[in-house]
C-alpha cells in the first residue's frame, strides 16, 4: 500500500452521484496512495467523521456506517433462525463482519477482500469500523478474487446461511459480481434457508440499475425483498435487497423479531422491531416501477 496519491484538494472532496448532482464534503486528507488494485483515501471530516474512499468514491464512515451495515447484515441475518456460517464478499474494513459477530451462533465469517489495503488503512485509521472483528478467531480473511473464491467452492467445504455483498458499486470493476451467473454460483453455496444480502444502489437517481438487480435476482431466487434505508454518505434514499428461497423478511413477526435482537451481543442503532418492518416497506411513489 503506497501513500502517494494526494491529488484531492486538501481542504475536502467532490462525490459524484449522478449527472449534475455532488455531495461537496469538507475536510482533511489524511493519507492516500496507490494499491495493486485501486486509489484509496482516508479523510477526516466535520460531517462524517473518518471515513474512506476508493477510485474516488466513498465506502464507509464512523458517523454513518451503522446505517449502512445494520441492514446489509441485519435484515437477512435476523429473518434466519439462527445464522452460524457466513461468506462476506468484499468487506475488507471489517464493518459487515462486526455485525454478523453480534449474532449469538455465529461460528465462522470467511472475508473475500481482493485488496489487502482496505484491511491496512482501516487498521491503521479506521478502527471503530471493525470494533475488533478483523482479529476475531471467528473471521478469517481471505486475499483474492471473490469470483474465484465463489466458483472454486467445492460441495464438501460446506454451506453458508449469510452471503454478503459489500463490494464497490455495480457499475465499477466489480460489475460481473452482479451480474444472474454469479448469482446462481453464489447460490450454489448457500444452504436451504440461506440467504443474499446485497446494495442496489439509488432508488432516485439510479432507477434503473435498481430494476436490473432485482430481476437478476428473481432469475435466480424466489424471494427477493428490497430494503430501504437512508445513507447519508451515499447522498440519501438507498436500497438494498435480501435474496432467498426460503426467507421472507416481511413475514417474520414480531413477536419473534423483538426476542433475535434482544440476543444479539451487542445493540443496534438503528433497527429494532419496528424499524426492521419500516425499512421493508416500499415507498409509494416507487410501487408505480416495474420490479418494486
Amino acid at each position: 500500500m503506497t501513500r502517494e496519491f494526494a491529488e484531492q484538494p486538501s481542504d475536502g472532496f467532490v462525490e459524484h452521484l449522478a449527472p449534475a448532482l455532488e455531495l461537496r464534503c469538507s475536510g482533511r486528507l489524511l493519507a492516500g496512495g496507490h494499491s495493486d488494485f485501486q486509489n484509496w483515501e482516508v479523510w477526516d471530516t466535520a460531517a462524517f467523521g473518518r471515513l474512506y474512499r476508493l477510485d474516488g468514491r466513498s465506502m464507509a464512515s464512523e458517523r454513518d456506517s451503522f446505517l449502512c451495515h445494520e441492514p446489509l447484515v441485519h435484515i437477512a441475518g435476523l429473518a434466519h433462525p439462527e445464522p452460524r456460517h457466513a461468506l462476506i464478499l468484499g468487506g475488507g474494513d471489517g464493518a459487515s463482519a462486526a455485525e454478523l459477530l453480534k449474532h449469538p451462533r455465529m461460528q465462522e465469517i470467511v472475508i473475500a477482500e481482493l485488496d489487502p489495503a482496505v484491511v491496512q488503512l482501516t487498521r491503521e485509521f479506521l478502527p471503530d469500523l471493525h470494533d475488533g472483528a478483523l482479529d476475531s478467531p471467528q473471521v478469517t480473511l481471505n486475499f483474492g478474487d471473490a469470483a474465484a473464491y465463489v466458483r472454486s467452492w467445492q460441495p464438501e467445504e460446506g454451506s453458508f446461511d449469510l452471503i454478503v455483498f459489500d463490494l464497490t458499486d455495480p457499475d465499477t470493476a466489480a460489475a460481473p459480481l452482479f451480474s444472474v451467473d454469479f448469482f446462481r454460483a453464489c447460490k450454489r453455496l448457500l444452504n436451504k434457508q440461506g440467504a443474499l444480502s446485497l446494495h442496489l444502489g439509488s432508488p432516485l437517481w439510479q432507477r434503473e440499475q435498481v430494476e436490473a438487480l432485482l430481476g437478476h435476482l428473481r432469475e435466480v431466487f424466489a424471494l427477493v425483498t428490497p430494503c430501504f434505508p437512508t445513507i447519508p454518505l451515499y447522498g440519501g434514499l438507498w436500497s438494498m435487497a435480501v435474496a432467498s428461497d426460503a426467507l421472507d423478511p416481511t413475514a417474520l413477526p414480531g413477536s419473534t423479531l423483538a426476542p433475535r435482537i434482544e440476543g444479539l451481543l451487542g445493540n443496534l442503532r438503528l433497527i429494532d422491531a419496528s424499524q426492521y418492518h419500516a425499512l421493508l416497506a416500499c415507498p409509494p411513489w416507487l410501487e408505480q416501477f416495474e420490479g418494486f
